[in-house]
């Protein structure tokens, strides 16, 4: 990396940690935090999301005309991640929040294809490991796949995929959870004035084991994006989106109700792509959920700066 390189970095890691109060930085709570166990789901759903897509950053800082789909010339893809993230409720904990950092790394091997043009197959596995500075007993591994396709019919874009996860422990010795999600989503993305904007909703069904964390949902959201400099590869994006999750039997014995939730989350961040196959990533994100399980309702801050790689053969 570049002296300039690591000068972004150094400054984006200041003001990430800067995004968490200092309050809350201070000794754990008086309270103790919720078991580990019972909210994996939600820091799996969390820390996995794909904030910016990089097909469709790349159409946008090049101006390729096609702002959906990328045309691939090679089958292979292997990537690789390396992310930190400050947070301001680690536990995702209703009350008495407790701030921590974290490092997540990540490897991926992918292959994608287009058919007759307009359809793209992709498929997907890949490794993540997230450790906590501080909490280590959230601590986790979790092997990671996905198989879909995706279509455009004009500006219209559908694309659904299966999402297999297999979450371990930190020290690999048992397992947290397995879960199988299913999901379609339409998108329409058009531009106005050279920025991007994609309305987007869309369906999941995800089958776990534990069987407590059965659910369906749906969710609406909207991503604008657009390129900053003439002459430098960064692009701004913010974006927005709403859920309703209902799970079939949340821990119905603990928590003594049925759970439904609303969550809202949005994000802020920036881009930058020196070249083709790598990029920098820094990003604001905040999340609120309510649910009728009180013990399942949580306010989070974020502040994530990565750098990952791609190469494709």
């Amino acid at each position: 990396m570049s002296a300039k390189s690591i000068l972004i970095a150094g400054v984006a890691l200041t003001l990430l940690a800067s995004t968490v109060p200092a309050h809350a930085q201070a000794a754990p709570p008086t309270s103790p935090p919720p078991a580990p166990g019972n909210n994996i789901d939600d820091r799996v759903r969390q820390q996995l999301r794909v904030p910016t897509q990089s097909e469709r950053e790349e159409a946008i800082l090049t101006g390729d005309s096609d702002i959906v789909l990328t045309r691939r010339t090679r089958l292979f893809t292997i990537s690789g991640s390396l992310d930190f993230t400050a947070t301001s409720n680690a536990f995702l904990a209703p009350a008495s929040p407790v701030a921590d950092g974290l490092g997540q790394a990540q490897i991926n091997l992918g292959l994608g294809t287009r058919i007759g043009g307009k359809v793209d197959i992709f498929a997907s596995v890949g490794m993540v490991g997230v450790r906590y500075f501080d909490n280590t007993a959230l601590n986790y591994n979790a092997v990671t796949a996905s198989i879909g396709a995706r279509a455009n019919f004009g500006r219209l874009l559908i694309s659904a995929s299966y999402q297999p996860t297999i979450v371990l422990s930190g020290d690999f010795s048992s397992r947290q959870l397995t879960s199988h999600r299913l999901l379609i989503s339409a998108s329409l993305p058009f531009r106005l004035r050279g920025v991007t904007f994609e309305p987007a909703i869309g369906g999941e069904r995800v089958l776990a084991d534990p069987a407590d964390y059965n659910a369906w949902s749906g969710h609406a959201g909207l991503t604008i994006s657009a390129p900053i400099s003439r002459k430098v590869p960064i692009i701004a994006y913010a974006s927005g989106q709403y859920q309703r999750r209902s799970f079939d039997s949340y821990f119905t014995g603990l928590v003594g109700t049925d759970r439904r939730d609303n969550n809202w989350s949005a994000s802020v961040g920036l881009v930058w792509r020196p070249n083709r196959w790598s990029e920098v990533r820094a990003s604001y994100y905040f999340q609120r959920n309510t649910s009728t399980s009180d013990v399942n309702a949580y306010l989070a801050h974020s502040g994530t700066l990565g750098l990952s790689a791609s190469l494709r053969f």
